[in-house]
């Protein structure tokens, strides 16, 4: 009897609490996402969206348990669909009246759910890392456990029905579109570069325009990289290790006796920089103007410029006087 527990446990974290387990979830929305779309008559390419919306659900769902090829063909027609516009959202969308009176009925409560999510990402990477497992996947599971809580919670104060919270997801997942799937996307892309030896080839430029003894070139040099494939990527975890690899590495921490954390973590925000300043950063700077119906879909791009620029010239030269007096 005192085996049951632990035999229990064990079998949770082994088939219930893994990412596997959180993309099936993902994918079964997908899946209902996409079976509203086909019966929305509002929408005039409710075909190609829910087919869009279905194929990416069959990905998440199947996905490992079909082979890349395939995955990668059904990625290209997700493209190919999103390309010939065939990817768009109805013009249901709850009337402002509506919006302001739950607002005001819920008040701060409004805010349980969004802050469940943080608070069971983070209890499911202790609960990992005390199994001594990774903390890391442990806080991928987590979040997504942390959105089946956030949905509950959000039932219970709303006093909505499932439908109702699937038709409100459907519009708020149609409302940011094909983007969705820009992260993945670019993370890809920035493994490609890295293997394909991208760095080395900026390297090899950077070489031979700026002569090895210019400090403070070199740096500009760095930044600049960082941020322009941040810009390219929409992501600066994605462009790091091309420019780290290439650049950094090789040309700043090894010549000069660099600490490698300092430079580092320096390089990395100063990519982030460029993630204030590009479309390619949907789910930052595309999806609140989507979200928040702007007439500019760049505002928030626009907004941010001057802010992102001052902040990375405040890099170039942290990094160049940490190096120099380090």
């Amino acid at each position: 009897m005192t085996m049951m527990p632990a035999v229990s446990l064990s079998l949770l974290f082994s088939r219930v609490f893994t990412l596997d387990f959180v993309y099936l979830l993902t994918g079964l929305v997908l899946l209902v996402f996409a079976s509203l779309t086909f019966v929305d008559r509002s929408n005039r390419r409710r075909l190609g969206s829910g087919v869009f919306w279905l194929v990416l659900g069959i990905i998440f769902t199947l996905g490992s348990l079909m082979p890349h090829w395939l995955t990668g063909l059904l990625v290209l027609f997700l493209v190919a669909l999103d390309g010939a516009g065939q990817v768009s959202r109805g013009s249901r969308e709850t009337e402002q009246k509506d919006q302001a009176e739950h607002a005001r009925r819920l008040g701060d409560r409004i805010f349980i759910p969004v802050l469940a999510i943080p608070i069971v990402t983070f209890a499911f990477a202790l609960i990992f890392r005390l199994r001594g497992l990774d903390a890391s996947r442990g806080a991928l599971v987590g979040l997504g456990f942390g959105g089946i809580a956030a949905m509950i919670i959000g039932l219970r104060l709303t006093g909505g029905t499932a439908r109702m919270m699937m038709e409100e997801g459907r519009r708020l997942n149609e409302a940011m579109g094909a983007v969705n799937i820009l992260p993945q996307l670019l993370a890809s892309l920035g493994v490609i570069f890295t293997a394909a030896g991208v760095g080395d080839l900026i390297a090899s430029g950077i070489q031979q325009i700026i002569p090895a003894n210019n400090l403070f070139l070199l740096v500009l040099a760095n930044c600049l990289g960082m941020a322009l494939f941040t810009i390219v990527m929409g992501n600066s975890f994605a462009a790091f290790p091309v420019i780290a690899t290439g650049v950094l590495v090789p040309l700043i921490i090894k010549p000069y006796g660099v600490n490698p954390a300092m430079a580092a973590i320096i390089t990395l925000t100063a990519g982030s920089s460029g993630t204030l300043m590009t479309p390619m950063a949907a789910n930052f700077n595309i999806v609140p103007a989507a979200l928040l119906n702007m007439r500019d879909q760049y505002g928030v791009i626009k907004f941010q410029l001057p802010f992102a620029l001052t902040i990375w010239s405040f890099h170039v030269l942290l990094l160049w006087l940490l190096i120099r007096v380090l």
